[in-house]
């Protein structure tokens, strides 16, 4: 699920303890390199704002913080129902909410610090708060499905 950052140019400036996520597929691998953190409180998901995630005004693209928002949160239902004791299983949004509270500019560590507040048998309700080198910038909150274990 995720390594050590390393020391590449990729990893430069990732804060302490967080590891290179490898979950979201193809299109999380070209859009990060995305970091991880993972502990008791929850799920944090990161990386640094480059000039390839920025809109004209050389800030964060929305679209780039609702992806690591969408990412994050159902990241966080994974890893709640992995120290649970249960199977990784697929899961697909439901909803995503998200409010833009302020700009992430080019070269910021931007992450989102999700909670799972709910978590049943078939669906996971997370919110999560998203900083910009600390500064809040967003909020989010989802709905996840989850999907039954295939047999065999």
């Amino acid at each position: 699920m995720a390594e050590q950052a390393g020391q590449g140019a990729e990893a430069a400036g990732v804060p302490e303890g967080y590891v290179r996520a490898t979950h979201g597929g193809p299109f999380a691998a070209d859009l990060g390199p995305f970091f991880v953190l993972r502990g008791e409180a929850g799920v944090r998901l990161g990386l640094r704002v480059v000039r390839r995630h920025c809109n004209t005004a050389g800030m964060a693209h929305g679209g780039l913080v609702a992806s690591l928002a969408d990412l994050g949160l159902i990241h966080a239902v994974g890893w709640t129902r992995e120290r649970q004791g249960h199977a990784k299983v697929p899961m697909s949004t439901v909803s995503l909410t998200l409010d833009y509270l302020g700009p992430a500019p080019e070269g910021c560590w931007l992450e989102i610090r999700a909670e799972v507040t709910r978590l049943g048998g078939s669906l996971g309700f997370v919110e999560g708060m998203i900083t910009a080198d600390g500064e809040r910038v967003g909020r989010a909150s989802g709905v996840f499905s989850i999907r039954k274990p295939r047999a065999g």
